[in-house]
This record gives C-alpha cells, sequence and structure tokens, in this order.
C-alpha cells in the first residue's frame, strides 16, 4: 500500500503471481483459527459507540499516501465511524485541506497544508498494538468502483533496517476497482473480483520489490458479502487466508533486505530480515493512486461516492510464549501458491 508503482505487474520472473492467476475455488479451507494452540493476545470487536483510541490513532493528512491518492485522511467521524459493532471508514467527496506531509515524516507540519478532492480515514495500531509474528483477522467488506482501493496491512514499527522498503511491508489484503470491467486477462469483460496479497522488501527506491499473489473464486464477493482476510506470519514463512482458505506463502527464500553502510556501502541483513521485526497493523480506504488510476477502466469514476469499508472485527492471535519463532500453530494447505520472490542482488567483497 505504501508505495506502488504504475502498474501493478512485475518482471517475467514473477509476472506468474499476478494478473488473475491466483488461488480460487480449488484451494482447499483450512481450520487454522479453531487451532487451540492460538492465543488471542489484541483484539477490537467495534462494540463501542466511537473508535478505541486506546487501540487506534488517526492520521491526519493530505500527502497521497506515497502514491499520487487523490484524498486527506482526517480524524473526522464521516470518515471513520464505530456505530452497531462495525467500523465503517467512508470516502467522499468533497474538497478539503490538511497537512501536505505524512504524519511520520520529520518535516511534518500541520501549518503546512494542500488541497485534495476527497476526504477518507486511515488507522493505524502503531505503539498500541505491535507484534512480531502471529495470526491476523479482519473481518471486512469492501467498496466498488473505479478509484477506490481499500488496504488492510502492516508497516515496521522501529524501521530497524532502515527505510521503506528496506524494513518490509505486509500486505495482508489489498484491492483496486471492484466491481469494474476487470483487465485479469483470463476473465476478459468480467467484473473484478481480485484481492491481493503482497510483501515489499529489498532496497529504498528505486530498488524496492514487491511479490504476492491474487484470490478470487465463484463464491467470493467482496464488496456483498464479509470475508474473513487472515495472515500467518512466522519466522522466515509467511501465509495469506481468506475465510481460512490458505491460498498463498512467501518463505525467507524469496525475500531480503539490503540498505547502505556508513561507509556508502550496500549491506544485507541476516536472517528473515526485514520481516523479524514488530509490526503495527493499518485499515485504510484510498481513493486514485498510482495503481487502480493505471489499470481496469483507467482514472477515477467522480460518480460513484461515498464508497466505504467496514470492518466488523480485528484479532491478532500468537503462539504460547515458548514458541517465540512464532511456529507450530498454523496450518498450512498443498493447494497454496508457492510465490518465488526475488533474490537479492549479489554484493561485491569490497
Amino acid at each position: 500500500m505504501h508505495c506502488k508503482i504504475s502498474y501493478y505487474v512485475v518482471s517475467p520472473v514473477a509476472a506468474v503471481l499476478l494478473g488473475g492467476c491466483g488461488t480460487s475455488d480449488s484451494a482447499k479451507a483450512t481450520s487454522t483459527a479453531d487451532n487451540p494452540q492460538w492465543q488471542l493476545v489484541w483484539q477490537d470487536e467495534f462494540s463501542g459507540h466511537q473508535l478505541d483510541l486506546n487501540k487506534w490513532s488517526f492520521e491526519v493528512n493530505c500527502a497521497g499516501g506515497g502514491n499520487n491518492e487523490r484524498q486527506c485522511y482526517t480524524n473526522r467521524v464521516e470518515n471513520a465511524r464505530v456505530k452497531d459493532g462495525v467500523l465503517t471508514i467512508t470516502a467522499l467527496k468533497e474538497n478539503f485541506s490538511g497537512p501536505a506531509a505524512q504524519d511520520d515524516t520529520a518535516h511534518y507540519d500541520p501549518n503546512i497544508t494542500t488541497q485534495r478532492e476527497f476526504t477518507s480515514a486511515r488507522l493505524r495500531s502503531k505503539g498500541k498494538g505491535d507484534w512480531t509474528y502471529g495470526r491476523f483477522e479482519i473481518k471486512a467488506k469492501l467498496p466498488s468502483g473505479q478509484g477506490s482501493w481499500p488496504a488492510i496491512w502492516m508497516l515496521p514499527t522501529e524501521w530497524r533496517y532502515g527505510g521503506w522498503a528496506s524494513s518490509g511491508e505486509i500486505d495482508i489484503m489489498e484491492a483496486v476497482n471492484l466491481g469494474t470491467i476487470t483487465d485479469d486477462i483470463t476473465a476478459p469483460g468480467q467484473s473484478e473480483q481480485r484481492v491481493h496479497g503482497t510483501l515489499h522488501y529489498g532496497r529504498q527506491p528505486p530498488g524496492n520489490l514487491y511479490s504476492g499473489t491474487s484470490y478470487k473464486a465463484s463464491h467470493f464477493k467482496p464488496t456483498e458479502q464479509f470475508h474473513v482476510y487472515a495472515l500467518e506470519w512466522e519466522e522466515g514463512e509467511i501465509r495469506w487466508y481468506i475465510d481460512n482458505v490458505h491460498y498463498a506463502t512467501q518463505t525467507q527464500q524469496g525475500w531480503y533486505s539490503q540498505s547502505l553502510s556508513k561507509d556508502g556501502a550496500w549491506q544485507q541483513a541476516a536472517g528473515a530480515a526485514p520481516f523479524d521485526q514488530p509490526f503495527h497493523l493499518l485499515l485504510n480506504l484510498a481513493v486514485g493512486g498510482n495503481w487502480p488510476e493505471n489499470v481496469n477502466e483507467k482514472g477515477v469514476d467522480l460518480g460513484i461516492w461515498p464508497q466505504q469499508m467496514q470492518v466488523d472485527y480485528v484479532r491478532v492471535y500468537q503462539c504460547p510464549t515458548d514458541t517465540p519463532d512464532g511456529k507450530g500453530c498454523g496450518t498450512k494447505s498443498a493447494a497454496a501458491t508457492q510465490v518465488p520472490g526475488y533474490q537479492p542482488p549479489v554484493l561485491s567483497a569490497g
């Protein structure tokens, strides 16, 4: 979510991973959520009358999310409301002014503003819910229309390995332009129904990389029904699930983290880096941006707003404390797509 390139495609090495060739009806359902070893460590059932600020913070800016998005993120109830046990994030078409820089940047100044033509909300658990390894479950119903971009994802809390994407990003679920005429070459002329699970890693731009796959199925109606989007993360392996269908896996053999040392030489972090440090959750609904505006029907349909992403619950599980690598609680399916990812550039000895 943080910084996509203009088209959601990959190099020939990983081209099989995207563009509609993700898992569908043939995937095998799992029973991971019922595994008695998992221990619930954090949750929000959205049962109150307002957002629990002990668990979430609002980002407030009009910075464009690093993707040339068209919305300002606000902390207004018009954009994020808790009612009847559901969190509703609403993207509205309205002119709005707000801080021009993203919240965590050194030059964030609420007095330096810019204007955009939409508003929405972006929530994060940073400093209030941060985990290394676990199972993350989010039950949600997604918006539709050209230019809509809902995301359920994770960013590093400490950025141990440097700036994005050296310290990684985990996208539990992303979708763009649901319900529009898809550009999926396997389903020409049909309605867009794909959702995506993706990792970002490598170096800071322009050396950043991403790999993942998509999911769709005949019974899967992401804009009409609530579905459970889940991710299981253990040392060296990350797996994606929808309604307990394990549809994708990536391992540390296909990701890496490289950054510049103080003397200007590239160095590679060891082991499962960057996915071996605390991450936090983010929930947001973006409008437009580099990815959605360059696929399907192109641009942003100005006549479809407001659009909403609704979240029924967020639940975080971890293995018992005697399994610090996070292993031992998950359920795996042999039918899941094995995403190869990328190999790191060879670093010179000198």
